[in-house]
């Protein structure tokens, strides 16, 4: 249940935490992160605003003061296992998986006007009034340039088993870094699908003929595009679900360059003109046939 009055709080350690506040009071509490996760979502559905929030242990009493300008996607982040899993070398990240949240408040702190503050410099106030235990730095880590989690691991990967996955498109562009095989495939409806992305991963065949994916990086100087905790990262998994019924996407290339790409052999028989057979048969030789050339991949 979302509190908004100090009397209906009774736990002492919530109580403290706002204590370190003063002189400011927090704008909203929800006492149960886990239990108030729903009217989270639902409150903040599209919210794009910046925000400053604290978390606080209800059995110690230790705090983290982060900031977000979408808390629907943070809220993802910290209700994301695996994410959490793979980002265990952080204090917050580790206390959530040892106490699990039923045992944490959220408590939103500051709404921040993104065209007149600057939201990381606002974080770094809250961090040195508050002086919260599970921040691993007193300051926002992009103003101490501290590469991001997700960017580290693009150095760090073939050196050390992180077991994340790497995910480009079809012109082998990195798109996002996700913490694993399985916590991707339960964001596209079945862990089953696992054994599919396993298949694609290890022919190094397009998965939904849209996506590489692969356990190392394919330059380790790349960076992604987005990350999990970005707005784009969903509306990716949106367009990897909706393509779900691709199985084998067709690449044909007139005369050297790229023509169309189809959903599967039938679509461009029925486009070109050209037999199914003949398609398979150019692929399988890599051959060329009446300036046609078919391939499964786009590059």
């Amino acid at each position: 249940m979302v509190s908004f009055f100090l009397f209906n709080i009774q736990n002492k350690n919530i109580l403290n935490a706002l204590d370190r506040l003063k002189p400011n009071k927090a704008l909203k509490i929800y006492t149960n992160f886990y239990t108030d996760r729903k009217e989270l979502y639902k409150e903040f559905k599209g919210d794009r605003k910046g925000y400053i929030y604290t978390i606080v242990n209800k059995l110690n009493g230790k705090c983290y003061v982060g900031s977000t300008k979408s808390i629907k996607v943070r809220l993802y982040n910290y209700f994301n296992l695996a994410l959490l899993e793979a980002q265990k070398g952080r204090p917050i990240s580790s206390a959530i998986l040892k106490y699990g949240l039923v045992n944490f408040a959220f408590i939103i702190i500051e709404e921040v006007n993104l065209d007149t503050c600057n939201l990381e410099d606002r974080e770094t106030f809250w961090i040195k009034l508050i002086k919260p235990e599970y921040n691993a730095i007193k300051e926002a880590a992009r103003n101490l340039s501290i590469p991001h989690l997700m960017e580290t691991k693009l150095k760090i990967s073939k050196n050390r088993s992180t077991g994340v996955v790497f995910i480009y498109d079809e012109f082998k562009r990195l798109q996002v870094i996700v913490p694993s095989l399985t916590s991707l495939a339960i964001l596209l409806g079945n862990r089953s699908i696992t054994i599919s992305l396993k298949r694609a991963m290890e022919n190094k065949s397009l998965f939904r003929s849209g996506w590489y994916i692969s356990k190392y990086p394919l330059n380790e100087d790349e960076k992604p595009l987005m990350e999990t905790s970005s707005p784009e990262y969903p509306e990716l998994i949106k367009t990897m679900i909706s393509q779900k019924h691709i199985r084998k996407a067709i690449f044909v290339f007139k005369d050297g360059e790229f023509l169309c790409k189809y959903d599967g052999i039938m679509g461009a028989e029925s486009a070109l003109n050209i037999s199914h057979e003949t398609i398979n048969s150019n692929i399988g030789k890599n051959t060329m046939y009446k300036g046609y050339k078919f391939s499964l991949h786009r590059i």
